[in-house]
């Protein structure tokens, strides 16, 4: 078995209907966002938004955190807009002096990014939505790295929630737009939502099973074959809709089932790493309440690469989250020591503990060379 990396499709939700037509936001308790839109991935839901709600004029300037993937500023380019970055912590908050340093009455829009399951400090909220009203801006919150989570107060305060699907769940494409009440949006038609990228998508599902079944299998090969797949997903950013297939697994999907899998492996990994002086773990542990839903688990450690090759030729495909774009800025120390430190295992409800004990004992083997 391979762990991580891209999901087979689950052929079986999709041969039926579903009876709910809506996904439920678990950081929507209070019913804020009642428009949803369903795209193909998250960043053209980004494109939606600013396509059919905020509509920035030339000069703009959208305020983005230093530490994220090249394909969040390739989805706010539709706009004319430029870009202006604040710093992240090493912990993952908001440096919220340089945030400070960094706002003036140019900036239009505040894109704010939680990591990792995890959401921003409670003082970063409360200081974000004052100064909201300060400067008469538009959020944009990301909620790809925590769609499950919840935490009153802490999360789901945007005027625009942004997030992939896709990454979540067994399917081949999928985002979500949803949309505070009383905020603008006009409703536009989507595009059809299969393209290349939902093909490429297939593809990896089906050669993951030869890779599994083939011990001699060749795995750079095969994450060769996931990073084009990838790809393909960002030479497009038309808003082009969910597919039905997916529609019908986001639907139907036992989404509690994946929450409690997703808490019990991450604890499992935490406990079997927290001692090993070499690995660094920048996301504490997750609450005992629930609230909390890990999308992967993130360590730091020294020659990283080397790292992530050793687990891949085991059958462990960690994700690199991310390589910065300093094309486009010059990142401040802590993104790009957490960039060049950290690689997400998986720790989703594909997985239990045996499959979890496997990655503790591999990466111990790893540092006890």
């Amino acid at each position: 078995m391979l762990i991580g990396g891209f999901y087979h499709i689950d052929m079986e939700l999709i041969k039926s209907e579903p009876q709910s037509k809506m996904f439920p936001l678990r950081c929507d308790r209070n019913q804020n966002y009642d428009r949803k839109v369903y795209t193909n991935n998250g960043r053209t839901a980004t494109v939606y938004a600013l396509q059919n709600g905020i509509k920035l004029e030339k000069g703009a300037i959208i305020l983005v955190p230093d530490y994220l993937c090249i394909s969040v500023l390739n989805s706010l380019e539709v706009t004319e807009a430029e870009f202006r970055f604040y710093h992240i912590n090493r912990d993952l908050t908001i440096d919220l002096e340089d945030l400070k340093e960094k706002l003036d009455e140019k900036v239009k829009v505040l894109y704010v990014i939680h990591y990792f399951g995890m959401p921003q400090p409670r003082k970063v909220v409360e200081f974000i939505q004052k100064t909201k009203m300060e400067f008469d801006l538009w959020i944009i919150e990301d909620l790809t790295q925590t769609l499950y989570t919840m935490e009153d107060g802490r999360i789901g305060f945007g005027d625009y929630l942004v997030a992939s699907t896709r990454k979540w769940l067994p399917v081949t494409d999928g985002g979500l737009l949803a949309v505070r009440n009383g905020v603008p949006l006009e409703k536009k038609t989507l595009e059809e939502g299969y393209d290349e990228a939902v093909y490429r998508q297939l593809l990896i599902s089906l050669a993951r099973d030869q890779v599994e079944k083939d011990k001699d299998a060749d795995i750079a090969a095969y994450i060769k074959l996931e990073k084009e797949a990838n790809a393909a997903r960002y030479l497009d950013f038309t808003p082009r809709k969910m597919t039905e297939a997916t529609r019908r697994i986001l639907f139907q999907y036992d989404h509690l089932k994946s929450i409690q899998k997703r808490r019990e492996n991450y604890h499992a990994l935490y406990e079997g790493l927290k001692g090993i002086e070499e690995v660094e773990l920048p996301v504490a542990q997750i609450d005992q309440k629930g609230n909390y839903v890990p999308f992967g688990f993130v360590v730091l450690v020294e020659n990283r690469d080397e790292f992530y090759w050793y687990l891949a030729e085991r059958g462990i495909i960690g994700e690199i989250q991310w390589i910065l774009p300093t094309e486009y800025y010059r990142p401040g120390e802590a993104a790009q020591y957490l960039s060049d430190h950290n690689l997400m295992l998986s720790c989703d409800q594909r997985y239990g503990k045996e499959q979890m004990q496997y990655v503790i004992d591999t990466i111990k083997n790893y540092f006890r060379r």
